[in-house]
């Protein structure tokens, strides 16, 4: 696993390093089992507390090559014309339940900083791919992920209405120019073309299948069309639920 050394700061989150695999919001799992929502955003749940909009989180963590860690969030202040605001006010939880951009961005600044912090690597790690090419289809949209080699990493192939982007996201993350054109791209409900919310889906789509999905070494081609956190969400489910996920253990890269 790859984890920070030490903690850093975003806005609104701070993320510490981790002691075992996988990526912690508010103290929930960011995995299947914790996955309570996914349609235009993803919620994860247990039955203590709700993080809301954890996409623009986890994307990011994974561009930068952090694959373990615990986010907690740290806003203090409510926004009540956003909806997770006030669904969180309505169900006494607090602002800092909502860990995500107001203005649909994944969180360049946290990027910035998980950037510049040390990652510790492992010289052995399980990693995991798909045994076969496994598709799904949702809410008009289409997505198949492929198995890779241990240790390459990911590659992402994305098509939204008329604009299409392309690129890879190797185990130690991706290329600067690559984690700063997606950070910075707006969500596609709010982005002011289909060029740039093709590049922001990047985030969506590493959030949901590589992290939440538990899927280190795939490539992921996809037609993205409305709500499609039910199309990301949903062919991780498939493999998780026809077992058709394998687990690779070898040195790092």
């Amino acid at each position: 696993m790859r984890t920070l050394a030490e903690p850093v700061s975003g806005e609104f989150v701070r993320v510490e390093p981790a002691d075992e695999p996988g990526v912690r919001v508010n103290g929930i799992p960011a995995d299947l089992d914790h996955t309570q929502k996914a349609d235009v955003r993803v919620d994860l749940y247990d039955e203590r507390t709700r993080a809301f909009v954890v996409e623009h989180v986890l994307g990011p963590l994974r561009l930068c090559g952090v694959t373990a860690a615990d986010v907690v969030g740290t806003v203090e202040t409510w926004a009540f014309a956003r909806p997770e605001h006030r669904f969180c006010y309505s169900t006494d939880l607090g602002p800092d339940a909502v860990v995500s951009h107001p203005a649909g961005l994944p969180n360049p600044a946290l990027a910035d900083a998980v950037c510049e912090g040390d990652v510790r690597t492992p010289t052995e790690e399980t990693r995991r791919s798909v045994r076969e090419p496994v598709s799904y289809a949702a809410n008009g949209g289409e997505i198949t992920v492929s198995p890779r080699d241990h240790g390459t990493g990911v590659t992402l192939e994305l098509r939204f209405e008329d604009a299409q982007f392309a690129c890879e996201v190797p185990p130690e993350g991706a290329a600067g120019e690559t984690i700063e054109a997606v950070t910075n791209a707006t969500t596609p409900y709010l982005a002011p073309s289909p060029e740039e919310g093709v590049v922001h889906a990047v985030a969506d789509v590493l959030s949901d299948v590589v992290v939440i999905g538990g899927l280190d070494d795939v490539h992921i081609e996809a037609e993205l069309a409305a709500a499609y956190h039910a199309l990301t969400i949903g062919v991780a489910r498939r493999a998780a639920e026809e077992e058709l996920v394998v687990e690779r253990t070898g040195g790092v890269p």
